[in-house]
């Protein structure tokens, strides 16, 4: 019937033949309001279209009902001796029932909504983008401690939005946690969904209850809880005898006792999640009153009368921010500039896309007045030779997108570097704000830094015998509110020997 050929319509337009990954950039996911206003229109349409037929083969009916009841008043006989009305009988069961069959069969609204979904597949979202986007809110909830409930109440952070989910929606973000074998978190929404479900007080969502407590009776087998497992599906399989859950604690009870662990946090988690939040761990020490922030005029001659605004973030190795750099305008005209060419998904060593890295990126060439000055500002700042410095790698971050601990400078020389040498200063700009999460973090130096606008972070990755500088490792935390912009360029080793010549030691 139609209604089953727009649903295989709608299930084959998901299976999009080019993958946009919507959930690793907020500027890409944006593009999404649009294709999803168009299947509003497309659906209204057929909706309105759908309607209209409907009317008319209520219309039709009515106007049978009435000859029949005729035909009933005047007795049969005498109402099929009058011509007309013999006519009409005749005429409805030759021509107009067969016209009513023909465009119920036909259906020229739902191929006419079939075909505008068609031309919107490219464009739809896939499975991998649900998975990656709930994917990005476990690792938000992980990070900044945030519960399944306040997620779902709209509570973001302490912060009151108007994004409430429905029962359905925990339900689905629990069902893809388990997918993704995240058992724990899969629970936490699983008992969300079940708690909204029952606050409805309807008997018809009991077998939308049952399915919400297999769901949890699997996963807490998967953590090893068997004897949790078995209560939730003995209290299901009272309230719904014949339910397929029979099968599942039959499977249960036959299925090998080891299950699989979770993995173990790394090392460095715990600290990352702490600098993530603006916190540093208990017993650390971190001497504050040593920095400063100060107005520099003798940098270079461009700051004669537009001093830097330096924030120093850490003394040894050297971070510092220097503020208010790039207007509005400024910001702007790079965001054109981005927005002139395709992005890509940001990848890690060797080419590979990887949660380690959630964004999307541009390379931007020097070739426009903005590119130009952007090179100049950084050349004035670190007083290297920008002859040797990469072009700006512009990355917007996605739904909890992420940049997990790294290092900056190169562990492999790509072919065709070895001229240039590694990477020894990043120059990073915040080319927007971010309302909360974002932060970057070294974790060995226990510093956090809040993006700021306009603003721009340097250090340098090597010290100046070369050799690595270990220290600088460091991350950018899960975005947790806004989109995160930022503009990295890296000056490489090359031609910088009498601008940051060797000292007396090694390092």
């Amino acid at each position: 019937n139609s209604m089953l050929r727009l649903s295989a319509t709608l299930l084959l337009s998901c299976l999009a033949l080019s993958y946009a990954e919507y959930y690793s950039s907020v500027d890409i996911a944006q593009e999404l309001g649009e294709v999803e206003q168009q299947l509003v229109t497309a659906t209204r349409q057929y909706v309105q279209q759908q309607q209209a037929q409907l009317n008319l083969y209520n219309n039709f009916l009515q106007q049978v009902k009435l000859e029949h009841a005729l035909a009933k008043e005047q007795e049969e006989e005498e109402y099929l001796a009058q011509p007309v009305q013999a006519f009409q009988l005749i005429k409805r069961l030759v021509v107009d029932w067969e016209e009513i069959q023909e465009m119920l069969n036909t259906d020229a609204a739902a191929e006419t909504y079939s075909e505008a979904v068609e031309q919107l597949q490219e464009q739809l979202p896939q499975l991998d983008d649900l998975q990656g986007t709930i994917k990005g809110l476990a690792r938000l909830q992980r990070i900044y401690n945030l519960t399944a409930s306040d997620l779902a109440d709209g509570l973001l952070n302490g912060e009151q939005t108007n994004a409430v989910l429905l029962w359905r929606d925990c339900f689905e973000i629990g069902v893809q946690l388990y997918e993704l074998a995240d058992y724990k978190q899969c629970l936490e929404w699983l008992q969300v969904a079940a708690k909204l479900l029952n606050e409805l007080e309807s008997e018809q969502l009991s077998e939308q209850l049952a399915e919400i407590y297999e769901y949890m009776a699997l996963a807490h087998f998967e953590l090893g809880a068997d004897e949790q497992a078995q209560q939730i599906l003995s209290v299901l399989l009272v309230l719904e005898p014949t339910h397929i859950a029979q099968h599942t604690a039959t499977y249960l009870k036959h299925r090998a006792a080891k299950c699989p662990k979770p993995q173990a946090e790394k090392p460095w988690y715990a600290n990352y999640t702490l600098l993530c939040q603006g916190k540093r761990p208990m017993g650390v020490v971190f001497n504050e009153s040593a920095l400063s922030c100060y107005l520099d005029f003798q940098r270079h001659a461009v700051f004669t009368l537009a001093p830097l605004k330096v924030e120093q973030l850490h003394l040894n190795p050297a971070i510092d921010m220097y503020h208010g750099l790039l207007n509005d305008a400024q910001l702007d005209a790079v965001q054109l500039e981005a927005a002139k060419l395709e992005s890509a998904r940001s990848t890690i060593s060797g080419g590979r896309k990887d949660d380690h890295r959630i964004s999307q990126q541009v390379w931007l060439e020097y070739n426009s007045p903005i590119m130009r000055s952007l090179k100049q500002l950084v050349g004035a700042i670190s007083g290297y030779d920008m002859a040797n410095a990469d072009i700006m790698q512009m990355a917007n971050y996605g739904i909890g997108g992420q940049y997990a601990p790294h290092f900056d400078f190169l562990n492999k020389l790509p072919p065709g570097y070895e001229t240039r040498g590694n990477r020894i200063s990043t120059n990073m700009f915040y080319l927007s704000d971010v309302p909360q999460g974002g932060y970057t973090v070294f974790l060995g130096l226990h510093v956090y830094v809040k993006p700021v606008k306009g603003a721009l972070v340097v250090w340098h990755n090597k010290h100046r015998s070369l050799g690595n500088d270990w220290r600088t490792q460091h991350a950018g935390c899960p975005v947790l509110q806004g989109s995160k912009r930022i503009g990295n360029i890296w000056i490489f080793e090359s031609l910088q020997e009498f601008r940051r010549p060797c000292g007396l030691s090694a390092n």
